[in-house]
């Protein structure tokens, strides 16, 4: 399968948003000029979506999702491989997530478990996936690039 990626087009929003209802991730973040969205897509099918926040030389990875289908074939890996790449060309230093259910997948992509404290870039620590959006019980995680 040949997969191509993108950023993600204005028109697009009702199908990001649904595989986030899918996926059971928060969708409070369409349609702002905060998450920028990104698409995995062939042949014009939405394979996958992932969003980034950027905050000076930090990045917030979040919504990263996969459609049901299509998981466990590798997508996600190549997604998240790719937004990595993206982030390094925007001279990113470091991309920080939360997540509840995918803790082993982004360490075998490099991600370590971090103390949410030890976000110190205060922009980040201020969003809604840090103050509500996302339980205490998500774990932090970052990768220094």
């Amino acid at each position: 399968m040949e997969i191509s990626y993108r950023k993600a087009k204005p028109t697009e929003t009702d199908a990001i948003r649904s595989l986030l209802e899918k996926s059971e991730l928060p969708t409070e973040s369409l349609g702002t000029n905060t998450t920028e969205f990104f698409v995995a897509e062939s042949f014009n099918k939405l394979l996958g979506i992932a969003g980034f926040e950027f905050y000076g030389d930090d990045a917030l990875l979040r919504s990263v999702a996969i459609q049901p289908e299509l998981q466990s074939k590798g997508i996600g890996s190549q997604l998240v491989d790719w937004m990595i790449s993206l982030a390094k060309e925007r001279e990113i230093r470091k991309i920080v997530l939360l997540t509840e259910t995918a803790q082993k997948f982004f360490e075998r992509k490099g991600f370590t478990v971090v103390d949410r404290s030890s976000i110190v870039n205060q922009a980040m620590k201020d969003l809604s996936e840090f103050t509500g959006a996302c339980p205490i019980s998500a774990v932090s995680m970052k990768l220094d690039i």
